[in-house]
């Protein structure tokens, strides 16, 4: 087999009991994807057949709708009685698995900030109504550094969906304890503890619970606590025992009630774990700025990760010339912490601070490098996210509408100002 549908096969990345994944070329997209194919004769067998077909269904039937970067987007999908298969965006780096070894574990900070990532793809499919069910190392794809996408939804329960729940699915391993004892169902509380669980393999390097069989496992993990990660790591901060721990209580009232709150326990972890400075801000701490800074306000979570990827940071003394007066500039700025001074000659204009823009006609003016108006200049320590033009206008509509939006509402509160301060001269 050479094409499936209008996709040329490159080489089979793997297979399993009901089908096989390849690699192969989108001519149109001018991508590479992989597609998952089902074995006919699986979705046909009797004994597990309804099984895997509802499996199918259930991923196939996500097709366009789950775009966040944490999530594998999933870009077609073929189903019919002779030939079905998905087509998705194609992950080169492997899984999470890699990094559960002893002898390759990441750097704490590093899994932190993973996890943060895995929250914030989990809250975004919670708010379509979905729960994924199957969480772990296997289901997270490694892009690069910290950047994850979670895989494979055709297990989740989707609450705004009239689709049949499939049951029985899951790996014991992470699977919560009302779970196992059918004493509820799946929710993002037993999702928040299947997270747990594979945060605790990524710092320890081996799972909470271990036995000869399946069912020694579930007996620990029904009536016994776990040792906190950090018995097996030496070293390991003591926060992120105590995440791990309430992510995966044995009371499900006891864990992090929402996917908030556990993203907001791992960004403040974050900051311990870099409070001398020695690294550079990571993208938790850039997400969590940008949040709650005026100007992203209105920006959806998309849109706020794509500002991270087309941005660049940096931090400044007080007395920094930024953007100086006359100067050719192609790019524009906010301010993500502290006080800048704009003036003209020897004339102070305003005063910025955190959630300001400026710098913004670099864009606005649609030509090459315009000339700067005024001079800006840092009067404390400040944090700077600096935009290219370029890369803006090279950006997702929906970002570019936002950006346009809030420079507008810019330009009309400095107006506003401007005729203020003329009133009250004349």
């Amino acid at each position: 087999m050479k094409n499936i549908g209008k996709y040329q096969i490159v080489r089979e990345l793997g297979r399993g009991a009901s089908g096989k994944v390849y690699l192969a070329t989108d001519p149109f997209g001018d991508r590479q994807v992989a597609i998952k194919v089902a074995f006919p004769e699986a979705l046909k067998s009797s004994e597990d057949g309804d099984f895997y077909k509802k499996m199918f269904l259930n991923e196939a039937a996500l097709a366009g709708k789950l775009n966040h970067p944490h999530i594998v987007e999933i870009y077609d999908a073929v189903v019919e009685d002779e030939f079905s298969y998905i087509v998705m965006e194609f992950v080169e780096g492997g899984t999470l698995e890699k990094f559960c070894e002893a002898d390759a574990l990441l750097d704490p900070a590093e899994v932190a900030e993973i996890m943060f990532k895995c929250v914030r793809a989990l809250a975004f499919a919670q708010r379509l109504g979905l729960t994924h069910r199957d969480l772990k190392p296997g289901n997270i794809l490694h892009v690069d550094g910290t950047d994850i996408k979670i895989a494979d939804f055709g297990a989740a329960i989707n609450t705004v969906s009239d689709r049949t729940v499939i049951t029985n699915v899951g790996s014991p391993a992470y699977m919560a304890p009302e779970l196992v004892t059918g004493a509820a169902q799946a929710s993002a509380v037993t999702d928040i503890y299947a997270l747990g669980i594979v945060m605790y393999y990524l710092l320890a390097g081996r799972l909470p619970f271990a036995g000869a069989n399946t069912m020694s496992v579930i007996y620990q993990i029904v009536n016994t606590e776990p040792e906190a990660p950090g018995v097996h790591r030496e070293g390991l901060p003591a926060d992120l025992d105590t995440i791990v721990l309430k992510a995966m209580a044995r009371d499900p009232a006891a864990r992090f009630a929402s996917w908030e709150e556990f993203g907001q326990a791992l960004a403040e972890v974050w900051k311990k774990l870099n409070r001398e400075g020695e690294r550079e801000q990571s993208d938790t701490e850039r997400f969590s700025l940008c949040r709650n800074l005026p100007f992203f306000k209105e920006f959806p979570e998309n849109e706020l990760w794509e500002v991270l990827r087309i941005s660049k940071w940096r931090k400044f003394a007080p007395n920094t010339v930024l953007i100086k007066e006359g100067d050719h500039g192609d790019s524009f700025f906010v301010l993500a912490g502290g006080y800048v001074r704009v003036t003209r000659g020897k004339r102070t204009l305003n005063v910025l601070s955190a959630g300001d823009c400026f710098g913004e006609m670099a864009y606005l003016a649609h030509k090459d490098a315009p000339h700067r108006s005024a001079t800006v200049t840092t009067t404390s320590d400040c944090i700077i996210i600096k935009i290219r033009a370029e890369d803006l206008r090279a950006s997702s509509l929906s970002c570019r509408r936002l950006f346009d939006e809030r420079f507008l509402n810019t330009l009309v509160e400095r107006l506003e100002a401007a005729n203020e301060q003329l009133a009250v001269m004349s």
